[in-house]
C-alpha cells in the first residue's frame, strides 16, 4: 500500500472513530504538519458532517472551542500543527481542566527521528500538558497492520468517551506524522468501523446511608450552597427538595439558579456577610449541603469556617475540590443524583422565612439611581433587568463577575457562564464567541484590561459574522486591584493600576463591528432591549476608585437597613 493511501486510511480512522462517538464542532488552528486533518476536517464540513472553524490564532482557537463545549457539554475538537502551537492551547487546556469542560485536544508531531535532535519546530510533545489533560494518548504512525488500525479506532473512540464523561475535561491526542502528507481527496470513510459504546452510571446511595443522613439532617438549620454549575437540568432536584424541606439556597451567579421563581433562592449573602450584622448570628447553620464548583465570593470561604456547621460535598469524581478544607463528608456523587434519592426534612421553624425576608430587603435597596451617572453596578443591574429568557451572558474575571455576584438579581431566568476554573482574563472574548455560535442570544460583560488581552479573538466574530453584544467596561486599568491592599501604595499606578488608554471606538473599527459609547441607564437599557444582531461592542467609561466607594455603600446601605428592619 502507497504512503499516501497508508495515511488516507489512518486519519479517515480517526475521524469516522470521532464521528461514531458523536463529534459535530472542530477547532482548527492552521500549519503544515497538521495538513491531512486540515483537509479531511474541511471535506466533513462541506458534506454537512460537522461544524468547522478555522483560528490562526492558537490561543484565541482553543478558549474559542472552549466556549463551544461550555454551551454544548459536547467534546469539541481542537487541531494544531506541531511546535509551539500546541504551547498556546495551554492556557484553555488548564482552564477546561479545572472547570471541567470536555475537549479534545489533537496535536500533530514530527515523527521519532525527528524529535529530540533540535529538527526545527519540534518540542517534545510527549504528555506535553501534563497534569492539566485528563488523560493523554500517543496515536502510532500510520500503519497498514490491522492491530495498529483496531487500537487507533479504540483510542480515539474511548478519548471522546473520556472527555465528555463527569467529570469532564479535556483529553490530550499526539498524532506523528511522516511527509509526505498529503492525504488521497476525497477521503472515504468506513461506514462498517467499529463503534465503541458506553452505558450511563449513576450512583446509588445505599439504603443504610441514606436512612442515616436523612436522620442527622432532621429539623436542623440546613443551608444548600450551589456553587458554578453548567448542567442546568441537575438543579431541578434540588430546587424541590429545599422547597419541601424549607432550606435555604445560596446561589452563587453560575449556579443557573438566580432568576428562577423560587423563595429557597438567595443571592444577597455576599453584601450580608460584609456588613457584619448581629443578625448573622441567628443564621449560622448546623447543616451545610455543598454543590458545584468554587464559589466566586470569598467571604463564604471564612463564613464556611465559623459556622462549625456539618458538611456534606457533593463532590462527583471524588476530586476532594475544597479550598476551604471545611468539608465534614464527601460523597461521590451529582447533585441531581443526591436530591433524587434523599426524602426531604422537617421544615425547621422560621429559618427560612429570616433568609427570604433579608433577601428581599436587599432586593429593595439593591436599585438603580436613575439620577446617577452610569457606573459599574448599575451596568449589572440594567443586564438583571433582561427579559430576555434565551440570552447568554458570559461574565469576565476579575471585577465584573464579582460585581454581578453581589447585585445580580435577574428577573428572569438568564444562562451565566465564566472562566471559573484557573479565573483567568486570558481567552475571555474567544470563548464567550464560540459559545455565541450555539446561541440564539449572546452578551459579553467584560473590563478593558481583560478586553485588551484577547484583542485578536474578535477576528472569529468577523470571520464568521458572530452576533453579540460587548459591554466593555473601561476604568482605564485593572480595577480589581483597587480593593486590595497595595491600592494607594507608592507605585500602585505603574504595576496594577496599569492605564492603558486604548481607543475601544477605534479597535471596533478594525474588526467591523458595530460602536457605541453609552453614558445613561435608559441608553444601555435601549442597547440591550433587543438581541444582537452583529458584533456590536458598547463601552461604558467609568472610575475606579468609584467602584470601591459604590460597594461599600451597597453594603453600608444593607447593614442600615437591616438594623431599622429587622
Amino acid at each position: 500500500m502507497k504512503q499516501n493511501e497508508t495515511l488516507t486510511k489512518h486519519i479517515s480512522l480517526i475521524l469516522n472513530g470521532l464521528l461514531l462517538q458523536g463529534l459535530t464542532t472542530a477547532v482548527i488552528a492552521p500549519g503544515s504538519r497538521s495538513t491531512p486533518f486540515a483537509l479531511a476536517l474541511a471535506q466533513l464540513a462541506r458534506e454537512q458532517k460537522i461544524q468547522l472553524f478555522v483560528d490562526v490564532d492558537e490561543r484565541s482557537a482553543a478558549f474559542f472551542a472552549l466556549g463551544i463545549a461550555k454551551k454544548t457539554n459536547k467534546p469539541v475538537l481542537i487541531v494544531c500543527t506541531s511546535g509551539t502551537a500546541a504551547a498556546n492551547f495551554y492556557p484553555a487546556v488548564c482552564e477546561a481542566a479545572i472547570s471541567h469542560v470536555p475537549l479534545l485536544v489533537l496535536t500533530t508531531d514530527r515523527p521519532p527521528e525527528l524529535t529530540k535532535v533540535a529538527a526545527p519546530q519540534a518540542l517534545d510533545q510527549d504528555h506535553f500538558f501534563g497534569n492539566q489533560a485528563k488523560d493523554f494518548f500517543e496515536l502510532p504512525l500510520p500503519e497498514i497492520n490491522q492491530d495498529s488500525q483496531d487500537y487507533t479506532n479504540y483510542v480515539v473512540q474511548k478519548s471522546f468517551q473520556i472527555a465528555q464523561s463527569n467529570p469532564a475535561g479535556p483529553v490530550h491526542l499526539n498524532q506523528p506524522l511522516r511527509k509526505p502528507l498529503m492525504p488521497e481527496l476525497p477521503i472515504k470513510f468506513n461506514q462498517d468501523q467499529q463503534k465503541y459504546a458506553t452505558l450511563p452510571n449513576t450512583p446509588v446511595l445505599p439504603t443504610n446511608l441514606i436512612t442515616e443522613l436523612h436522620a442527622s439532617l432532621q429539623k436542623k438549620r440546613g443551608i444548600i450552597l450551589a456553587g458554578p454549575n453548567q448542567r442546568t437540568t441537575s438543579n431541578t432536584a434540588m430546587l424541590e427538595w429545599a422547597k419541601k424541606s424549607g432550606w435555604p439556597i445560596l446561589a452563587d451567579p453560575l449556579s443557573q439558579l438566580r432568576g428562577l421563581p423560587s423563595l429557597n433562592v438567595i443571592t444577597c449573602y455576599d453584601s450580608l456577610l460584609k456588613t457584619k450584622s448581629d443578625k448573622l448570628t441567628e443564621l449560622i447553620p448546623e447543616v451545610i449541603i455543598r454543590t458545584g464548583q468554587t464559589f466566586v465570593a470569598a467571604s463564604l470561604a471564612l463564613f464556611l469556617k465559623e459556622s462549625h456547621a456539618t458538611i456534606y460535598s457533593l463532590d462527583e469524581g471524588n476530586k476532594l475540590n475544597d479550598y476551604t478544607k471545611t468539608a465534614t463528608f464527601s460523597l461521590d456523587i451529582s447533585s441531581e443524583s443526591f436530591f433524587n434519592q434523599l426524602p426531604p426534612v422537617s421544615v425547621h421553624g422560621e429559618w427560612l422565612h429570616k433568609w427570604s425576608t433579608l433577601e428581599k430587603t436587599y432586593t429593595s435597596i439593591n436599585k438603580i439611581d436613575p439620577t446617577s451617572t452610569l457606573n459599574e453596578l448599575d451596568v449589572v443591574r440594567v443586564i438583571s433587568a433582561t427579559k430576555n429568557k434565551e440570552r447568554n451572558l458570559f461574565v469576565s474575571n476579575s471585577m465584573p463577575i464579582r460585581d454581578v455576584d453581589s447585585v445580580f438579581q435577574p428577573s428572569t431566568f438568564l444562562r451565566v457562564f465564566c472562566n471559573r476554573g484557573a479565573n483567568g482574563i486570558d481567552g475571555v472574548v474567544s470563548t464567550a464567541l464560540g459559545i455565541s455560535t450555539k446561541a440564539t442570544d449572546s452578551l459579553l460583560l467584560i473590563g478593558d484590561l481583560a478586553f485588551f488581552h484577547d484583542m485578536n479573538g474578535l477576528m472569529m466574530a468577523k470571520k464568521y459574522h458572530l452576533k453579540i453584544k460587548i459591554i466593555v467596561i473601561n476604568n482605564n486599568g485593572g480595577g480589581i486591584f483597587s480593593f486590595l491592599p497595595q491600592a494607594g501604595s507608592p507605585g500602585f499606578e505603574d504595576v496594577f493600576g496599569t492605564p492603558l488608554d486604548i481607543d475601544i471606538e477605534q479597535v471596533a473599527r478594525l474588526y467591523h463591528a458595530q460602536y457605541s459609547l453609552v453614558t445613561t441607564v435608559t441608553n444601555l437599557k435601549e442597547h440591550l432591549s433587543t438581541p444582537a444582531h452583529t458584533l456590536e461592542i458598547i463601552e461604558v467609561r467609568t472610575n475606579r476608585k468609584n467602584n470601591v466607594d459604590l460597594r461599600q455603600e451597597l453594603v453600608d446601605r444593607f447593614a442600615r437597613q437591616i438594623a431599622k428592619e429587622l
